[in-house]
């Protein structure tokens, strides 16, 4: 669908209906509340004219949830720049697609899934959604880049061989800090042995704009591929969108990602897709000039993002260093813990704010000399065996549980996901017996001051009580 305007095809079709719609409007007896115009201050003036388009489902405006016209011309536009059969729009962001794409692939209950190196904790409520079984399968924790190395085809293909009934794999890349996998690999593996390829392509909307970025997962043959435009194109906080390259699965995923949003979407977050959207035809110029910046400062490596920079310090006491040194002249980092810390960089930005964190990089790196990494970060001991599952995901709610200190817990199955954050990847999965070592690590992390979530102020976590 192509929605037609007097100067030809609309770039921009939700936005340009908002527009119209916010000049023609003289006063609102229609929700919002706000009617446009008014918000207590300061909320009203950092908002300013955006009020007025923050609306509802109005004439013209299409429905989100039945979407035949301008919002349905915005996803195939989408769709078109990636080459996917369909895309649809979140704005309940990448956790929403995630869970619809693990439901969509799982067309009956018990449905195998492999699960292979780190994946984010929306994966979990993925299976419960899906009533799908996991397979985990871990990567192995590179000592030198301080990170989980991506999953690789021969990994994935030794899996296959001793799993049968595998509906899906499930892979993340890029990495959280920027690390890509042969997603084409995977993917031809996967079709192989009869199984789809889910990518979980949150941090990679912008791959495939410029030749020193990595291709993006649709064109590497992946079945469904989520992203999060929010996350590495100029867009709003949520705003995610699903790419489908089956056709067969479309209406899966899509009735499965209707299920868990608002029948009020925001009309803010629809127009902020859209116009990213766009940017993937209009922007190319901008991404081009932003990766000649950094590449005067850095050299890229071949299998990562070069809009990310990770650094690997081994340490908290440095990865805190560098980022109070940055965070005295007003910049502010990602995230930074005991393995490294992590800077992302967004098209657009001024050659005088690239210097003047290159400048301070450099100086820090200078003050903290060479740094040793054969120790490396105490949470990545957390995620070296596979985890095994005593209990399905869709029955663990079931089972009443309850709270006891970590020493308390060896031995017994957790109720709820606990992960080291960032990056919010599950070190023990509900489901999990856990044992002896795991609870030693975390109880260390969380004496060190670490953020680990499911575990209490208290130091206690969640268990089945049965």
């Amino acid at each position: 669908m192509t929605i037609i305007s007097e100067r030809g095809a609309v770039e921009t079709p939700i936005l340009e209906r908002l527009m119209h719609h916010a000049a023609r409007e003289r006063a609102s007896f229609h929700v919002p509340g706000h009617h446009g115009r008014y918000l207590p201050q300061p909320l009203s003036a950092w908002l300013g004219q955006a009020m007025k388009l923050d609306l509802t489902e109005l004439p013209g405006l299409d429905n989100f949830h039945s979407a035949t016209d301008c919002i349905a011309a915005s996803e195939e536009l989408c769709a078109r720049h990636y080459g996917a059969y369909r895309t649809y729009y979140s704005v309940n962001g990448a956790t929403a697609c995630v869970m619809a794409a693990l439901k969509g692939a799982c067309s009956a209950p018990g449905g195998r899934v492999i699960l292979l190196g780190p994946c984010h904790m929306s994966v979990w409520r993925g299976l419960v959604y899906a009533d799908a079984a996991p397979v985990f399968v871990p990567s192995p924790w590179n000592a030198a880049r301080q990170a989980f190395d991506p999953p690789s085809p021969a990994l994935l293909e030794s899996v296959l061989r001793r799993c049968a009934d595998v509906r899906a794999v499930f892979v993340t890349s890029p990495t959280y800090p920027g690390f890509v996998a042969d997603v084409r690999g995977l993917a031809e593996v996967a079709h192989r042995h009869g199984a789809l390829l889910l990518v979980d392509e949150a941090h990679g909307a912008h791959f495939g704009l410029d030749g020193r970025l990595p291709p993006h997962s649709v064109a590497q043959g992946a079945d469904v591929v989520i992203q999060s435009p929010h996350k590495t194109l100029p867009c709003l906080t949520q705003a995610a969108w699903v790419h489908v390259s089956r056709p067969e699965l479309a209406d899966a995923v899509h009735e499965a990602l209707l299920f868990l949003h608002t029948t009020s979407p925001s009309y803010l977050l629809l127009a902020a897709l859209d116009a990213a959207q766009a940017f993937l035809r209009s922007g190319r110029e901008l991404v081009r000039e932003t990766l000649d910046r950094l590449q005067a400062y850095r050299v890229f490596e071949p299998d990562a993002d070069p809009m990310r920079l990770w650094i690997p310090t081994a340490s908290k006491a440095r990865s805190a260093q560098l980022a109070a040194r940055l965070e005295a002249e007003g910049m502010f980092l990602e995230s930074w813990d005991a393995s490294g810390a992590l800077a992302v960089f967004g098209f657009g930005q001024t050659d005088r704010d690239v210097a003047r964190f290159f400048e301070a990089y450099r100086a820090w790196r200078e003050e903290v000399g060479e740094m040793e990494r054969e120790n490396g970060w105490l949470g990545a001991r957390l995620y070296e065996a596979p985890a095994e599952m005593a209990v399905r995901p869709s029955d663990i709610d079931r089972v009443p549980g309850r709270r006891v200190p970590l020493i308390e817990a060896v031995g017994r199955i957790a109720k709820r996901p606990i992960s080291p954050y960032p990056p919010g990847v599950p070190a023990i999965w509900p489901g999990q017996v856990i044992s002896e070592h795991q609870a030693e690590l975390l109880a260390r992390l969380w004496q060190d001051g670490h953020d680990v979530v499911g575990m209490g102020a208290d130091g206690t976590i969640e268990v089945c009580d049965a």
